[in-house]
């Protein structure tokens, strides 16, 4: 006989409430609708302001059986919270309906669906499911957890743990593509040439052409993807593996109406290794399937990868069992106790980061494919910047018989049926993406890219080639058999994570079963009690966070340029992840910290770091790695190169006499990475020369201290005492609108004339050098009196100066090194100017005709 059931007051009655009798005595035996008790209340009428009145009620049994002991007597007061925690009788019953199929008590084979005025239900007694069918039969909590500690112990026995494995991308990989097909198929039949040449009579020497026709050994190149294709798998599945396609609308043409006719022929690549990963792995854990796929297609999976059924065992559980589209829950298959479960899935954000969880990299061995079965749920960047995205639709309940809703109607037809209508739209769009993927052939057309761009010398990786192929009017699935040049293979197998999925899984183990051999004499001697409450070492609950935090234990993070501006970064993926695996983070720099990531040069925080020192200054892929593989790397292949090291003109330079390309002060872009030397070079032909002029003479204009109605003749004797305003205004003669500029000619940073050797009277390159920056910086250092353009000239020495050949002028030793630069690049004919030299010589003869 089962044990007695402890029942409590119902939520419903008026509370709070006082016993006034008890109606039935110990070992009575009652029915349902047998009275219990009989209970008092005060109501007061919400319509007037009368005294409340004393009124009464009674409560009846809702289940059969013999009444064990009452845990109330008369005269007690009964609050709501006290109807919560504490019951009221105990009943024994004959049967309490533990396991239910089909409407049915399992156990007794009593109608479960009866619904009486009591307005409790058997059917909800057992609402637990708990086998990997859709069907199978539900249980209660206490036969839930009588059923996982047997299990466990059994485990135990066996010293073993539970393992989900999921299939797509974790354990395979799989696609539609019929250009896998013609691949495998063309593999083969080069085989059976093969093997036909092998069995030729061993005199025949080699030939260039065979006599039955065949091509020779030269002309008779395998497909480059064969050797990667060999243990491929191949099974065709009905329409009904896309769901319900839209009735109505089009209808399909072509490929898409065989698709839809009969289904189509799916290809499996099982991840390397992974014959050898289940022989180890099946003598430590009991493994069970989870898979957002179909029933028929898991089934299909796991015939081919487990074809004895010895690793599964019909343990598989399909979306078309889970209850979800969206999300997958390890309560489905272990209700109340997941201390002994550990998951292996690519994509942790449908278990929502369970302690359970080893995240595994995914598997993508048909380049770009992705994972077949879930292209309803968003795309995933591991630890890209996001934002709380709103919820997806609300999974719908589990399945349950028309004739269980009556007795707990947790959601409203109008839910019901949107939640059906987006899992049908959801369905629909992973349809249309297998038919997109079977009529467009992507693996085709990026075996062609890279066939084209190995053609043109590029070194484009296979899966870089996808999006940036050149466009062809060629089919994508063409044979190329006059290509002569050696093709190059998209598709690589040489994938090692199930080695390392392997090494976390044995280490899981060792500690779980070491803390439970360690564990004290006192648990030694208890019987394994099913509690969600109780605490223990051998968790594995806790032995999985806690691998996860020594990945990162210690590393003080500052990220920079990788959570965006407008974002709390607590709220963001990144910001959660670093701390699950050990890692803390900040938002300031400060002593604490040990890391920037960052995910560009340049940035505020990066050269604060560089100029503080002592800091690792990595890229973010040094982070999203140690992730992956739950190992810190070493850091120095992700250190960020110190740009000024290796360009010193590529951070601002504030020497006013130094040539530099960097942008204005006050531009806005600080905070970018700079661009390579040579890139923000000026064409002169796309000056605007009257832009300039206007600029030089507003500059003229500041730094004129006499009076501005001066004749020209006094203008010129000015320019010989102030050699600033002299250049100015030779610099206004060159680039006069009428002077044509050459072109191609590079527009460049100043050199002071002090800096020249000359006193720039007659110096016209760097006058042509002149920038308005320059030209302010001068300026500015000519005020402070730190300036070297206040030296005078004598007419003597001008006319030396223009007595001398152009070819036989030599700069001052003082020439900086950016002019000399300038000097090497630019041809001698862009100084060579005649007009240069009919303007000097006005000037010198306008001087000895002032000066007598």
């Amino acid at each position: 006989m089962s044990s007695p059931t402890d029942i409590f007051l119902p939520p419903t009655l008026p509370y709070p409430i006082k016993i006034t009798s008890l109606d039935v005595q110990l070992g009575t035996t009652v029915q349902r609708g047998t009275r219990l008790l009989t209970y008092s209340f005060l109501y007061a009428s919400p319509a007037t302001v009368s005294k409340p009145e004393t009124r009464f009620g009674t409560w009846d049994c809702s289940i059969e059986g013999t009444v064990e002991s009452w845990r109330v007597k008369s005269g007690d007061c009964i609050s709501t919270q006290k109807a919560k925690q504490r019951p009221i009788i105990c009943i024994t019953e004959p049967c309490k309906h533990g396991v239910q199929i089909g409407g049915l008590c399992g156990l007794c084979g009593k109608d479960m669906t009866e619904f009486d005025y009591t307005g409790f239900s058997d059917a909800s007694r057992a609402s637990i499911q708990m086998t990997h069918s859709a069907f199978g039969p539900t249980v209660s909590l206490e036969e839930a957890r009588r059923l996982e500690k047997e299990t466990a112990d059994h485990l135990l026995k066996s010293r073993k743990l539970s393992l989900i494995v999921d299939l797509d991308q974790t354990i395979v990989h799989a696609t539609v593509d019929p250009t896998v097909g013609e691949w495998i198929a063309e593999g083969e039949a080069w085989e059976a040439r093969q093997t036909k040449k092998r069995s030729t009579t061993p005199n025949d020497g080699p030939s260039d052409d065979d006599s039955d026709g065949t091509a020779s050994d030269a002309e008779d190149e395998c497909n480059p993807n064969w050797e990667a294709l060999q243990d491929v798998r191949k099974f065709r599945l009905g329409p009904e593996s896309f769901g319900m396609l839209p009735r109505g609308g089009h209808k399909g043409k072509g490929k898409q109406k065989l698709i839809e006719n009969e289904g189509c022929m799916y290809y499996i690549k099982p991840r390397p290794g992974t014959q050898e990963f289940f022989q180890n792995i099946s003598v430590k854990y009991e493994m069970h399937v989870y898979t957002m796929g179909t029933r028929a297609y898991a089934e299909e999976v796991c015939a081919a990868i487990d074809p004895d059924g010895k690793i599964f065992g019909g343990r598989i559980l399909s979306r078309d069992e889970s209850g979800s589209l969206t999300q997958k829950s390890l309560q489905r298959l272990f209700p109340c106790d997941t201390s002994m479960v550990v998951i292996i899935d690519d994509r942790a954000d449908v278990w929502e980061w369970s302690p359970n969880l080893i995240k595994v990299i995914p598997y993508d061995f048909f380049v770009g494919i992705g994972d077949i079965n879930s292209a309803f749920l968003p795309k995933i960047e591991p630890l890209a910047p996001t934002v709380p995205s709103p919820s997806i639709a609300k999974p719908p309940s589990p399945p349950v018989s028309e004739s269980e809703t009556p007795s707990l109607p947790t959601s409203t037809p109008e839910e019901r049926d949107k939640a059906e209508m987006e899992s049908k739209a959801m369905l629909t769009r992973n349809s249309m993406a297998l038919e997109a993927q079977v009529e467009e052939r992507p693996l085709a057309k990026k075996q062609e890219a890279l066939l084209e761009s190995d053609d043109t010398g590029s070194t484009a990786l296979p899966g870089d080639a996808s999006s940036h192929h050149p466009k062809s009017d060629t089919k994508a699935a063409a044979s190329p058999k006059a290509e002569k040049v050696p093709r190059k293979a998209l598709l690589k197998n040489d994938d090692t994570e199930l080695q390392r999925v392997g090494y976390l899984l044995g280490e899981v183990h060792r500690r779980f079963f070491t803390s439970y051999d360690n564990r004290s004499p006192e648990d030694r001697g208890k019987k394994r009690r099913p509690t969600l409450t109780r605490s223990k070492a051998h968790d594995v609950t806790k032995i999985i966070p806690q691998m996860r935090v020594d990945t990162l234990q210690g590393v003080h993070i500052l990220f920079s340029s990788v959570i965006p501006l407008d974002t709390k970064p607590e709220t963001t993926e990144i910001w959660k992840i670093a701390h699950m695996f050990g890692a803390q983070c900040y938002t300031e720099l400060s002593s604490r910290i040990t890391h920037v990531v960052a995910a560009k040069h340049g940035t505020v925080k990066v050269d604060a770091a560089r100029k503080r020192g002592g800091i690792k200054i990595v890229w973010l892929s040094w982070f999203t790695d140690s992730i992956a593989l739950w190992r810190r790397q070493d850091e120095t292949p992700y250190l960020l190169d110190d740009p000024s090291a290796a360009a010193p003109n590529s951070s601002p330079i504030l020497d006013p006499h130094q040539i530099s390309s960097d942008p204005e002060p006050d531009a806005d872009d600080w905070d970018v990475e700079p661009a390579p030397a040579g890139s923000a070079s000026l064409e002169l032909q796309d000056i605007d020369w009257n832009d300039i002029n206007d600029e030089v003479e507003a500059a003229m204009n500041e730094s004129d201290d006499e009076d501005d109605a001066m004749s020209e003749r006094s203008s010129a004797r000015s320019v010989l005492s102030d050699n600033d305003d002299a250049m100015l205004d030779e610099t206004r003669s060159q680039l006069s609108p009428n002077t044509t500029p050459r072109l191609k000619r590079k527009r460049l940073r100043s050199v002071t004339p002090s800096d020249s050797g000359t006193n720039g009277v007659g110096d016209k390159l760097g006058d042509a050098l002149r920038s308005p920056l320059a030209k302010r910086k001068k300026l500015a250092a000519s005020r402070s009196g730190a300036s070297k353009l206040k030296e005078a000239v004598t007419a003597d020495e001008l006319v030396d100066t223009e007595s001398l050949s152009d070819h036989s002028r030599k700069p001052s030793p003082l020439l900086s090194e950016p002019l000399k630069n300038f000097e090497e690049s630019v041809e001698d004919e862009d100084y060579a100017d005649d007009g240069d030299d009919e303007d000097d010589d006005w000037l010198a003869h306008e001087l000895e005709v002032d000066w007598g």
